[in-house]
């Protein structure tokens, strides 16, 4: 059935920079899409003045530092020293953005170290609206963030994501929200970006057989039903225990572009499926250490799923015991049987027409 809070009304990734010290899994992912950025930094129109960088859903900012740094270190190679450089983040505006202010300082990977004329600036808004004046946007940069779906279009009976329930009515929704979400973000996107403007994403998608995270989302799952055996939600309020999120195939990201092969003046320049590696497979590999093993993804799923979770948790149950307790059992889930997560993302590269 429909329901749940609209996307704006949700928290971002979990604050008081947790979600910084436990995005590990989002940084190897990234890493993966760096040669991409590279050659679109090279690559892009240019012209005089300064030059835009747009980092969409920044979060706390941790895993923005390198990619920036990249762009900033490519730029000056093509530009010069003084040429001016913005680097506009955006969020929603419950994001963290003082640990992002604080990352900017002290990060050690901080791309304002050792820089001039690099000017760093965060806009509090959804990034299905519009955030930058028409042809402002020079490059642009987003990952793990356009799995979410702008609203929560329906409650998933029988999953605690609502991309990996099998209900119809389910896969339905999910699809055509999505197909909606996508198209909207694109068309936003174009609005901002100069003619022969690049924008790099990457972000959650499955393959034709298997989405990655059977195995770490069915656990959570797992542990949200035997809460609900435990007496401690209702079968309605398991039922709102839906994360927003669905999980795009290729052939969903081509779609809007299969008429012409472009949508809204923009062209899909490199679009494949990667497998992102476990960072922590390997320490447990040679520990054998499962509860070490199991808290890094406990606390690593706990940071982009807990403030939603928290939204939607029972009103009977006070909310940060009620994730305690959700959290805690599904370390323990993991724990048991530690096996290698391996999600998929995929790597997407979009040029602005120039006329």
């Amino acid at each position: 059935m429909p329901g749940g809070p609209t996307r704006s009304d949700l928290a971002a990734m979990q604050g008081g920079g947790f979600y910084n010290r436990h995005s590990a899994m989002q940084a190897t992912g990234i890493a993966a899409l760096l040669s991409l950025w590279e050659a679109a930094c090279r690559t892009v129109d240019i012209g005089d003045g300064p030059v835009t960088i747009v980092d969409y859903g920044c979060s706390q900012g941790r895993n923005s530092m390198i990619p920036m740094r990249k762009a900033v270190d490519v730029l000056r190679s093509r530009v010069g020293a003084t040429t001016p450089i913005e680097i506009i983040h955006t969020d929603l505006p419950s994001n963290d953005f003082s640990s992002l202010f604080e990352a900017l300082i002290s990060d050690p990977n901080s791309y304002m170290a050792g820089t001039s004329d690099v000017f760093p600036l965060a806009i509090g808004k959804s990034y299905f609206s519009p955030l930058l004046p028409p042809g402002r946007v020079h490059l642009g940069w987003s990952t793990w963030a356009l799995q979410w779906m702008s609203t929560n279009a329906i409650d998933a009976p029988d999953h605690i994501l609502a991309g990996m329930s099998k209900s119809p009515a389910v896969v339905a929704a999910v699809a055509a929200q999505q197909a909606s979400d996508w198209e909207c973000f694109l068309t936003q996107r174009s609005r901002e970006m100069r003619p022969g403007a690049k924008l790099v994403l990457g972000f959650t998608a499955r393959a034709e057989a298997d989405t990655g995270w059977e195995w770490l989302l069915g656990e959570l799952w797992s542990a949200v039903e035997e809460m609900r055996r435990d007496g401690l939600l209702s079968e309605r309020e398991q039922e709102q225990m839906t994360i927003p999120i669905g999980l795009r195939s290729l052939e969903d990201i081509k779609d809007p572009f299969r008429q012409s092969g472009s949508f809204v003046d923009l062209a899909l320049e490199h679009l494949d499926l990667v497998k992102v590696s476990n960072p922590f497979w390997p320490e447990f590999e040679v520990s054998g250490d499962g509860l070490t093993f199991a808290r890094h993804h406990a606390n690593a799923t706990r940071a982009w799923s807990g403030p939603l979770i928290a939204s939607v948790a029972p009103r009977s149950r006070e909310q940060t015991a009620f994730v305690d307790e959700l959290f805690s059992r599904f370390e323990h889930r993991l724990s048991k049987e530690p096996r290698p997560h391996e999600p998929y993302m995929a790597a997407v590269v979009l040029s602005k027409k120039d006329h």
